[in-house]
C-alpha cells in the first residue's frame, strides 16, 4: 500500500509506549528516594544518584521515536518527533555529565564538569527550538500577534528577572568562576529563547502535535528554566539530589507527551490541526505572578538587588497593562460586532431576503399585536374601527419562472412589492409569506373601508410590469378576512386564506370576501376533495355516453363519454360540482386516466358485438392537469392496447382556455394526433384566442359551443358565428359538430348552415351503454367508409 496524499500511513510499532511511561515513574520513584535518603543522612552511593538520569533520558527519547514512527500523522508531526527524539539524546549527555559534577564536586579535565555540559545542552536546546519553531502554525492576524507577542513579552520578562535574581546576581556578587558563570549566562540564554519558542507554540493554539502533548512539553521547559533559576538557592550538599532529580521528572514529562502522541485517537491528516486556540491564556498572569513573589521575597530579606526585581515588576506591569488596553479594545470591537450581527440576524429572521419584507413570521407577530391592540383599545388614532387581513397570490406565476427564468420572476416579485408596500398606510404592513405570495395588514378600517382599500390594492397589479426586458401583465387572487372580536391570528389568517382559494377557484384576478358560508363551502369542498380520492378505487364512478348523430339521417356516428359519480351517502354528484374538485386536488388525473380506459374498453366492445354498425369514434374530454402530466401520453397508449381498440377511434376533446399559451400542451397534443388519435376543441369560439389555436393545435374537429345555438333562429349574431365556425372548418378542412341541439329548429338551421353532425338532447341525452346498444339495434349507426375517415378526419 502507497502513501495518499495528505496522510501517513500507519506504522506497527513494536513498542507501546505505556510501559516506557511507566519505566520513567519508576526512575522518579528511584531518584526521589535516593534525595530523600542522602537529606536525612543515611547511606546513599552517588552512583544511584547518577544511573537514573541516562536511563530516564534514554527511554523518553525512544519513546519520542516511536510517536514519530506510529501517529499516522502528517509529515510535520513525524520530523517533530525524530528532532524532539534528537535533542532528548542530547539532554540526557548534557544532563549526565552536570549530575556527574554535581554529586563529584571535582574534575581532573581542561574545563569543570559543568562547563564542559555547556555545549552539548546548548545544542540540545537549539534542536528542540528548531523543531518547536518549524511546526506550522495556524493563520493569524497583526492584532492576534501583537497580542501575542505581549504576552510573550510578560512571561520573558518575568523569568530574565527570575534567572538574574536567584542564579546570575548571586554568581557576580560572590565572585564566581568566570567559565562557571559564562556557562550558567549561556545556558540561562538559551532557556529563554527555548521557553519564548514552547509559548510561541501554546499560546498560537495550532498545528498537527497533540495539544495536551505539546502543553506537557511547555511544562518541561518551564521546569528546566526553574530548576536554572533556583540551583544556587539549593546547592547546599545535603540537595545534591535534587539535579538529578529535577532531570528525571523533566524525563517523564517529555515521556508522557509521547505516549500521548501515540495513543492519539483518529488518524491526523495533512492541514487538519489537532489543537485549537484558545479565547485567553494563563502564562502572562503567571509571569506577573512570579515577579510580585520575588519582589515580596526580596521585600522581607532586604536583598541589595531589589531595585532590579522594581524595575522588573514595573515593566512586567506595564507590558500587561498594554495587554489588558488591547483586550479592552478588541472586547468593546468584539461587542459592537456581536450586536451588528444580532441585529443582522434578528433582521434576516423576521425579513424576505428578496423583497426586504416582512417574512410570515413577522407578519404573523404584527397580526397578533393588531388584534391586541384592538382588544385594548389602543389604536393609534383612538377610532373603534378593526383590522383586516389580505392575502394575495399571483396568477400563473409558474409559468414565468418555467417559460422566463427564475431572475425575471424574481424580478415580477420584487416589483409588486415595491408597488404593495408603497400603497399601504402607515402602521399597515405587506409581507411576503412564500413563493409567489403576499400578506397585507389593513389597520383601523371597518370591514367595507378594508374591502374598498383591498380592491385598490389589487388595482395596482393590473398594469404591465418591467423586468429584465420584459413587459408582464401579472394578475392576482386576493382574499380578505376582517377580524372578529373571537378570532386570534392562526384563525384571522386560516379566513384570509379560505377567501383567496374561493377568488382563485373563481378565476383569475378577483377578490373574495370571507363569510362563514365561505367557510362551509370550502369544508365541504374538502370533504369532497378526500371522499373524491377515496371513491376513484371503490368503483363508485361510471360512464354514460351521448350519442353524437349524423343529421340528415340522425345515424349515430359516434358517442361522448360522460362521467358520473354515485356517492353512497350523497346520491348522484353531478360533474359540474366534483370535476373542479378533482382539477383542483390534482385527483383529475387518475380520475381521467380511469375514464380513459372504460371509455376504450366500451368502444372496442361495440365495435367487436356489432362490427362496422357501431359508433365510429369515442369522445373523451381531458383537462389541461392530465395534459401535462408526463405520463399522460403513455397511459393513452396502454388504454388503446389494453382494449384493442384502433387509435383513429379515439377523440380526445379539450377546451380552448385549457390549452392557451401552453407550449407543453401543445407539444402533448401533437404527439398524440402521431399516435393517430384525432383532437376535437370544445365549445369552440368562447375563448379570446380560439383563431389563434387553430394555428398551433393540431385539430381535426371544431365542436360548436352551446351559446351559439342556443338562440340560432331569433339572434342573428349567434347565426353569423355559428356560420363563421362551418366556413372556418370547411377552409381548413376540420370536422365540425353543434353542440347543445335541443329543438328540430335548432337542428335545421345549423343543417342550412352546412353542419353535418350534431349532438343534443334532442337526439339523445347521456345514456348507458344498454341504452345506447338498444338505438344502435333500431337505428343502425353510419357504417364504416361513410366519409368521416375521409382526410383522416
Amino acid at each position: 500500500m502507497h502513501e495518499t496524499s495528505g496522510t501517513r500511513r500507519v506504522r506497527p510499532s513494536l513498542v507501546d509506549t505505556r510501559w516506557l511511561l511507566i519505566g520513567n515513574v519508576v526512575l522518579c520513584a528511584a531518584s526521589a528516594g535516593w534525595m530523600m535518603a542522602h537529606a536525612s543522612g543515611a547511606w546513599a552511593p552517588p552512583l544511584l544518584a547518577l544511573i537514573p538520569v541516562p536511563l530516564a533520558m534514554a527511554v523518553t527519547a525512544g519513546a519520542a521515536f516511536v510517536a514519530s514512527r506510529s501517529t499516522g500523522a502528517p509529515p510535520a508531526t513525524a520530523r517533530f518527533w525524530r528532532q524532539l527524539s534528537a535533542a532528548v539524546v542530547l539532554i540526557g549527555i548534557g544532563s549526565t555529565l552536570t549530575t556527574d559534577a554535581t554529586l563529584d564536586g571535582t574534575s581532573g579535565r581542561g574545563l569543570p564538569p559543568p562547563a564542559s555540559a555547556v555545549p552539548v545542552l546548548v545544542t540540545a536546546i537549539g534542536l528542540a527550538m528548531w523543531a518547536l519553531l518549524r511546526l506550522p502554525m495556524g493563520t493569524r492576524t497583526r492584532r492576534d500577534w501583537v497580542r501575542l507577542t505581549l504576552d510573550g513579552l510578560t512571561v520573558t520578562a518575568a523569568a530574565a528577572l527570575a534567572l538574574w535574581h536567584l542564579a546570575l546576581r548571586p554568581q557576580l556578587a560572590g565572585g564566581g568562576d568566570v567559565r562557571t558563570l559564562l556557562g550558567l549566562l549561556v545556558l540561562s540564554v538559551v532557556a529563554m529563547l527555548a521557553l519564548v519558542a514552547v509559548m510561541k507554540v501554546v499560546l498560537t493554539g495550532s498545528g498537527p502535535v497533540h495539544g495536551p502533548s505539546l502543553r506537557l512539553i511547555a511544562l518541561t521547559a518551564l521546569l528546566g528554566g526553574l530548576s536554572a533559576a533556583t540551583a544556587p538557592l539549593l546547592a547546599s550538599p545535603r540537595w545534591l539530589g535534587l539535579q538529578p532529580l529535577t532531570a528525571v521528572i523533566a524525563a517523564t514529562l517529555v515521556c508522557g507527551a509521547a505516549h500521548l502522541q501515540f495513543h492519539a485517537v483518529g488518524v491526523m491528516r495533512a492541514g487538519q490541526p489537532l489543537r485549537r486556540g484558545r479565547p485567553y491564556s494563563l502564562l502572562p498572569y503567571v509571569g506577573v505572578a512570579a515577579t510580585d513573589l520575588l519582589l515580596i521575597v526580596g521585600a522581607i530579606r532586604h536583598d541589595e538587588g531589589l531595585m532590579v526585581v522594581v524595575a522588573g515588576s514595573v515593566a512586567v506591569t506595564a507590558v500587561v497593562v498594554v495587554r489588558q488596553i488591547l483586550s479592552f479594545h478588541d472586547n468593546a470591537q468584539l461587542l459592537s460586532s456581536v450586536r451588528g450581527q444580532e441585529r443582522r440576524l434578528r433582521y434576516q429572521a423576521s425579513h424576505d431576503a428578496l423583497t426586504e419584507l416582512a417574512n410570515r413570521f413577522q407578519f404573523g407577530e404584527s397580526v397578533a399585536a393588531a388584534l391586541t391592540d384592538v382588544r385594548a383599545g389602543h389604536r393609534a388614532d383612538g377610532s373603534d374601527d378593526g383590522i383586516a387581513v389580505m392575502l394575495i397570490d399571483l396568477d400563473d406565476f409558474k409559468t414565468i419562472n418555467d417559460t422566463l427564468g427564475h431572475p425575471v420572476g424574481d424580478g415580477v416579485i420584487t416589483a409588486v412589492a415595491h408597488r404593495l408596500n408603497g400603497a399601504v398606510g402607515e402602521g399597515e404592513i405587506v409581507a411576503r409569506l412564500g413563493g409567489d405570495e403576499f400578506g397585507i395588514l389593513l389597520r383601523d378600517r371597518p370591514g367595507s373601508a378594508a374591502v374598498d382599500s383591498a380592491n385598490r390594492l389589487l388595482a395596482l397589479l393590473t398594469s404591465p410590469v418591467a423586468t429584465s426586458g420584459h413587459q408582464l401583465l401579472v394578475l392576482a387572487s386576493a382574499g380578505i378576512a376582517v377580524a372578529t372580536p373571537t378570532d386570534d391570528v392562526d384563525a384571522l389568517l386560516r379566513n384570509a386564506e379560505i377567501a383567496m382559494y374561493a377568488a382563485k377557484r373563481a378565476g383569475t384576478g378577483g377578490l373574495v370576501r370571507f363569510s362563514p358560508d365561505l367557510a362551509a363551502r370550502v369544508r365541504a369542498h374538502a370533504e369532497l376533495a378526500a371522499q373524491l380520492g377515496d371513491a376513484i378505487g371503490k368503483e363508485q364512478f361510471y360512464l354514460l355516453y351521448q350519442p353524437i348523430v349524423r343529421l340528415w339521417d340522425r345515424a349515430i356516428v359516434g358517442t361522448e363519454a360522460l362521467i358520473r359519480w354515485n356517492h353512497p351517502v350523497r346520491g348522484l354528484i353531478p360533474p359540474a360540482e366534483f370535476i373542479p374538485t378533482a382539477e383542483h386536488t390534482g385527483l383529475i388525473v387518475p380520475l381521467g386516466r380511469w375514464v380513459l380506459q372504460e371509455a376504450c374498453r366500451q368502444a372496442a366492445a361495440w365495435r367487436e358485438r356489432y362490427g362496422d354498425s357501431a359508433p365510429y369514434s369515442m369522445n373523451v374530454n381531458v383537462a389541461g392537469w392530465q395534459l401535462r402530466d408526463p405520463n399522460f401520453l403513455s397511459d393513452v397508449a396502454a388504454s388503446l392496447a389494453a382494449a384493442g381498440l384502433p387509435a383513429q377511434h379515439l377523440v380526445v376533446e379539450v377546451t380552448e382556455t385549457a390549452v392557451l399559451d401552453d407550449a407543453q400542451i401543445t407539444a402533448t397534443l401533437h404527439a398524440l394526433r402521431t399516435l393517430g388519435i384525432r383532437l376535437a376543441l370544445d365549445d369552440f369560439g368562447t375563448a379570446a384566442s380560439s383563431l389563434g389555436l387553430l394555428l398551433t393545435c393540431p385539430v381535426t374537429t371544431l365542436k360548436l359551443d352551446r351559446s351559439f345555438v342556443e338562440r340560432i333562429t331569433t339572434v342573428a349574431r349567434q347565426k353569423a358565428v355559428a356560420t363563421a365556425v362551418i366556413h372556418i372548418a370547411d377552409a381548413l378542412d376540420l370536422h365540425a359538430v353543434a353542440e347543445g341541439i335541443e329543438y328540430e329548429e335548432q337542428a335545421s338551421a345549423v343543417a342550412e348552415l352546412g353542419y353535418v353532425e350534431a349532438q343534443g338532447y334532442l337526439f339523445a341525452k347521456p345514456l348507458t351503454p344498454a341504452q345506447v346498444e338498444d338505438l344502435l339495434v333500431r337505428a343502425p349507426a353510419v357504417p364504416l367508409g361513410s366519409g368521416l375517415e375521409r382526410s383522416g378526419r
